[in-house]
């Protein structure tokens, strides 16, 4: 099963139109196992952990994966240092896989107001960078409907610790 994440680089690459995708491959009996970072009761997640991107819940904060192709995703517990916080998620209609353009278009649509509201500030006045985990035609035939958002910090490599929720930068 395969998902992929779009980087939209806020600012000058934006404006150039720079984007990063980078196919995410998933195992799919991993999705039954019910495995995932370990939590508290509370559902945050309490220590390092390597699971696939499908364990990954609102809120947590994540590792970049790198590459062009990878298997798992690394969560850490938000108080350490990290690349990525899922902020939002939202799940895609069920029918005939719709493009690729028109999910990236569904995922922008979807994470844009749903970035203005966790941060406090458009995403086009942000220093913070969006992305996003969105089916792809492969990872929709085994039930992939779900577009994750996620926000990086000010530069590109440099990691966040802490949530960025409320942030208005």
């Amino acid at each position: 099963m395969f998902a992929a994440m779009k980087s939209r680089r806020l600012g000058i690459t934006a404006v150039a139109g720079g984007a990063l995708v980078l196919g995410l491959s998933l195992s799919g009996c991993s999705l039954l196992d019910g495995g995932g970072p370990a939590r508290d009761p509370s559902g945050t997640v309490t220590a390092t952990s390597t699971s696939d991107a499908f364990q990954i819940k609102v809120g947590d904060c994540i590792q970049d994966p790198g590459g062009t192709s990878v298997t798992d995703v690394v969560s850490v517990p938000c108080s350490q240092p990290h690349d990525y916080e899922a902020f939002d998620r939202t799940l895609m209609k069920d029918g005939d896989y719709p493009g690729k353009q028109a999910v990236t278009d569904q995922a922008d649509a979807y994470c844009e107001p749903a970035f203005e509201k966790f941060v406090g500030v458009k995403t086009e006045d942000s220093v913070l960078n969006m992305t996003y985990f969105f089916p792809t035609e492969e990872s929709w035939k085994a039930d992939d409907r779900e577009i994750l958002c996620l926000i990086a910090g000010e530069k590109e490599g440099v990691k966040v610790t802490g949530s960025l929720k409320g942030a208005k930068k």
